[in-house]
């Protein structure tokens, strides 16, 4: 049996990589989100709101503690948001707040639980964090959202690099899955240009049917994990990937 852990499970991505989970009869899934609609015999749902980091910290070593019986366990760090589109200067504080707490402190603390509870676990080990091509690339009007990203990439390469230091055996990923079509792209779509000067960039993607879906996304994101041990590491794109 494999073991996923799955955090924005309840829609978008994060819905449709736990729902393809689901469709190996060897994965147990718990996702942690704030709602569900799933009902499934080897799922857990842990409604939790990511933006409570406080509250996070004193839940997230009880969350990997017991793996009697798998071979796998996989952390996917998904859950994540875009806050209000606007400039240095025209930013809300606590939208920037949101934003850290959702994008990078609570996946760090999920990281760090992670690899404190499981460095002794004898099977195989990995952490997938959604990071973004947003992280590699400035957009303007994303300033949270792009430093959140940056982060998420560097905690990657960090952790990877000090679990190799210590021969501690995980596999640490910052995976960017390129643009989908969710309700983010949404968001992005109708920014108003002066916040945001690339927007026809994405309409255009949108119009022309570039966007993959969630589901085909998510089945590259599944199978990238399948094959980790192919890539060398920590920061990829899906989309670098061949298939």
């Amino acid at each position: 049996m494999r073991k996923f852990y799955v955090t924005g499970s309840s829609k978008g991505l994060g819905q449709a990589i736990t729902e393809l989970l689901l469709e190996e009869t060897d994965v147990d899934v718990t996702g942690i989100s704030r709602t569900n609609s799933l009902e499934h015999t080897r799922f857990t749902h842990i409604p939790f709101d990511l933006e409570d980091v406080d509250n996070l910290a004193g839940i997230a070593d009880r969350l990997f503690t017991h793996h009697p019986g798998f071979e796998e366990v996989v952390l996917i760090n998904n859950a994540g948001y875009l806050g209000d589109i606007q400039y240095v200067g025209d930013l809300d504080h606590q939208e920037f707040i949101k934003v850290m707490n959702v994008n990078i402190t609570a996946p760090a603390i999920l990281i760090n639980a992670f690899i404190r509870n499981l460095r002794d676990y004898e099977g195989k080990k990995v952490i997938i964090n959604i990071g973004s091509g947003a992280g590699r690339h400035p957009y303007d009007g994303w300033s949270a959202y792009c430093t959140s990203k940056a982060a998420i990439d560097m905690i990657s390469e960090v952790a990877d690099m000090e679990t190799g230091i210590r021969g501690i055996d995980f596999r640490i990923v910052s995976l960017a899955p390129g643009p989908v079509d969710t309700g983010m792209q949404d968001i992005v779509r109708s920014t108003p240009i002066e916040n945001f000067s690339q927007i026809n960039r994405f309409i255009a993607l949108k119009e022309s049917g570039q966007l993959p879906t969630v589901h085909e996304t998510a089945m590259k994101i599944l199978s990238f994990i399948d094959r980790i041990d192919e890539f060398e590491g920590p920061v990829q794109d899906i989309r670098k990937i061949p298939v």
